[in-house]
């Protein structure tokens, strides 16, 4: 059985919510509560989350398994409960209680939309500082949060998930669908019966209707409704609109009178009480249901909800692109790929103009280069950044499971296959793109499929015969040399053809040696839960020469690791060498032993602040860095080195670096 968790702000609206969705899918769904104020004690994971309110989910998604899929229901009013507030006297002043400061207002907004707004409410929750001290009060269920100076409360009762939300639970669960027609029965009933109430309160009448007659004009349904006479009392806009003639015609006359029109005589007759009916009036076809507005036991009418076919359809095609983009979205962007290096720079230039095609793209780079971040980048800048990106990874999926979940199958395909089957991935990136990871990695029977797939833009279901058309882009991305496995035979030569049309190589660190520090700065903000305080240059001080000198054989993402050590180990001050994982270690104590380079640079940096200091021109670190193209990393490094050495003096503001004698001494070749 599917569940679904509910996630609220108190334990009474978690407890009026549960109510209602046991009341309408409980035959269907599991159904679990948790609710903000009480103790969650771990991540929750489900079917579906349904969060109570948009007001609650950024506390609330702290709690969510990342994986699950979210939606954020829509509240209306529980149209039970609002007849206690039509016998309040008009401008009576009552305090609304709820138990945040914008739904209370919210709340209060949507009763006096409704056309309740003879009386003059006050807001009031935990924290109000700003409210009168009145003896009437109103509460949509949270009666633990009125204050003790209230005398007299109504509780109109939590507000319940809409009829919207429903619909969009029902969907997204595979629930059956006649089962909707029911809901949205029961919705509809409520309104009419206060549409029969209202005839006992002559004096609320008028306002009752007009409210009612918005609320009807607002729902997607066609809805004809007739009293125990058979006299058509409700003949909404959608109605009209089905049946093409205006409802005003038929208001006030029997369902049999001549002057009503035969398709309405005929499409109403022909529905069953228990059953939904699909029936065709004019050129489109009707999801009809019929029940029956009961009162006091007795029947007082019928009610009819009518569903075009083709609504039906757009709902869902919505449902599912809202979901899709949810569960296969791409983060990141051309802006998330941190460097200033000239390798990387021409890779992100190269990534833009690929971006722009709809041709194939082969992604080489070693691991940890940042495959995927440029496969997304390219989606995120393509014409299809509004539509699924799905990654697909060889090396992760085992191979019996691969056909099934890059194509889909057809219900009973084989044990234990999902009722009504299930879409493959290829299907399910239709319009956007899908990103085959470690291609290198796939079976070479299965390169067979996957190469018709390309050729033909089609996908044929497991244990089907129909073939349905997909339109993708395709990325694929490898770490391996693919030529090399052509030659052994492990990968096939007419696929590689296909993937590389535009191929992409992603240069290793130790190319980019410029942008090691630029990642270990924006990997030090993710990773530590303070910035330190006098900033990422003196953090990473002593372990500078190892980061630049290192080659980094698991690229960026090793960087990303080493960085996240350092920080777990040595959160309140600069690590040293020392503190490095075991390979940089080894690697560091070596660092000692080469002075030729460090020599050469040395000498270059001289010569530079010499020019500068004999032209009377003020030098630093930045001017040095674009006439030497030494990274500043690397010469504040340098510097400091040199100054310890009594070779220049480091002086702050237009002064800059300036020589000593004894550097002088040295350039000119007096001293060693």
């Amino acid at each position: 059985m599917k569940g679904i968790s509910l996630v609220t702000k108190s334990k009474n609206t978690c407890e009026a919510l549960k109510n209602q969705l046991c009341g309408l899918i409980g035959e269907e769904v599991s159904v679990k509560g948790y609710y903000l104020d009480g103790h969650i004690e771990k991540r929750i994971s489900d079917h579906l989350i349904v969060i109570s309110s948009n007001d609650i989910y950024h506390d609330a998604i702290k709690f969510i398994n990342p994986d699950c899929p979210v939606i954020i229901a829509q509240r209306s009013i529980n149209y039970h409960e609002i007849d206690k507030l039509l016998n309040l006297p008009t401008g009576i002043e009552v305090l609304f209680v709820n138990d945040l400061p914008s739904t209370t207002i919210n709340t209060i907004n949507a009763l006096k939309a409704l056309g309740l707004d003879h009386i003059k409410y006050h807001p009031y929750f935990p924290g109000a500082k700003d409210y009168p001290r009145l003896n009437i009060a109103v509460t949509p269920g949270e009666l633990e949060l009125v204050p003790d100076f209230v005398e007299h409360v109504i509780d109109i009762k939590s507000r319940n998930i809409d009829l919207a939300t429903i619909i969009e639970i029902y969907k997204f669960l595979g629930l059956p669908s006649e089962k909707i027609g029911l809901v949205s029965a029961k919705y509809i009933k409520d309104i009419i019966n206060l549409i029969k109430s209202s005839k006992q309160m002559a004096d609320m009448n008028c306002r009752i209707k007009n409210q009612l007659h918005t609320i009807l004009n607002e729902v997607n349904d066609g809805i004809i409704a007739l009293d125990e006479r058979e006299v058509i009392t409700v003949f909404n806009p959608v109605a009209e609109k089905i049946f093409g003639f205006p409802g005003e015609t038929v208001l006030g006359k029997k369902l049999d009178d001549k002057e009503v029109r035969a398709d309405i005589y005929s499409t109403l007759t022909k529905v069953n009480h228990l059953d939904e009916q699909f029936i065709r009036v004019k050129d489109r076809y009707i999801v009809v249901n019929r029940s029956y507005i009961l009162k006091d036991e007795s029947t007082i009418g019928t009610l009819y909800t009518l569903k075009d076919v083709t609504e039906i359809q757009r709902l869902e095609k919505e449902l599912r692109r809202k979901v899709m983009t949810q569960e296969y979205h791409a983060r990141y962007t051309f802006r998330d790929i941190i460097g200033n290096s000239k390798q990387i720079n021409i890779t992100k230039e190269l990534a833009r103009r690929i971006a722009a095609s709809d041709s194939p793209v082969l992604i080489w780079g070693e691991s940890g280069t940042g495959k995927e971040l440029f496969a997304q980048a390219i989606h995120n800048e393509s014409r299809r950044k509004n539509y699924p990106f799905v990654a697909v990874n060889f090396a992760a999926l085992p191979e019996s499971l691969l056909e099934s979940e890059l194509f889909g199958y057809d219900e009973g395909a084989f044990t234990g296959a999902r009722k009504g089957g299930m879409p493959g991935l290829f299907e399910q990136a239709h319009g956007g793109t899908i990103f085959l990871d470690e291609i290198g990695d796939s079976p070479v029977y299965f390169q067979i499929r996957l190469l018709r797939v390309l050729q033909e833009k089609q996908v044929r279901r497991i244990g089907s015969s129909k073939v349905i058309p997909v339109d993708v882009r395709v990325i694929a991305a490898t770490n391996k040399d693919l030529k090399l496995l052509i030659e052994k035979g492990e990968f096939r030569q007419d696929l590689y053809y296909r993937l590389n049309v535009l191929p992409l190589t992603i240069p290793p660190l130790r190319q980019r040696k410029q942008d090691i520090m630029c990642l270990a700065e924006s990997f030090l903000r993710r990773h530590s839960r303070g910035y330190p305080k006098n900033g990422a240059a003196d953090y990473f001080d002593k372990v500078t020469d190892c980061f630049l000198e290192y080659d980094w054989p698991g690229n960026v993402r090793e960087l990303n690791n080493v960085v996240e050590y350092l920080v777990s180990v040595c959160p309140d001050k600069p690590p040293d060498c020392s503190l490095l994982p075991a390979e940089m270690l080894k690697f560091s104590e070596g660092l000692g032993k080469r002075t030729g380079k460090d020599n050469a640079k040395e000498n270059e940096i001289l010569m530079e602040i010499k020019n500068s200091n004999t032209a009377g021109q003020p030098i630093g670190r930045r001017s040095l860095a674009k006439k030497t193209g030494i990274s500043e990393w690397e010469l504040r490094r340098i510097i400091n080195d040199m100054s310890s050495k009594g070779y220049i003096t480091v002086n702050k503001g237009i002064k800059g670096l300036r020589l000593t004698d004894k550097a002088y001494r040295i350039l000119d070749g007096r001293e060693s």
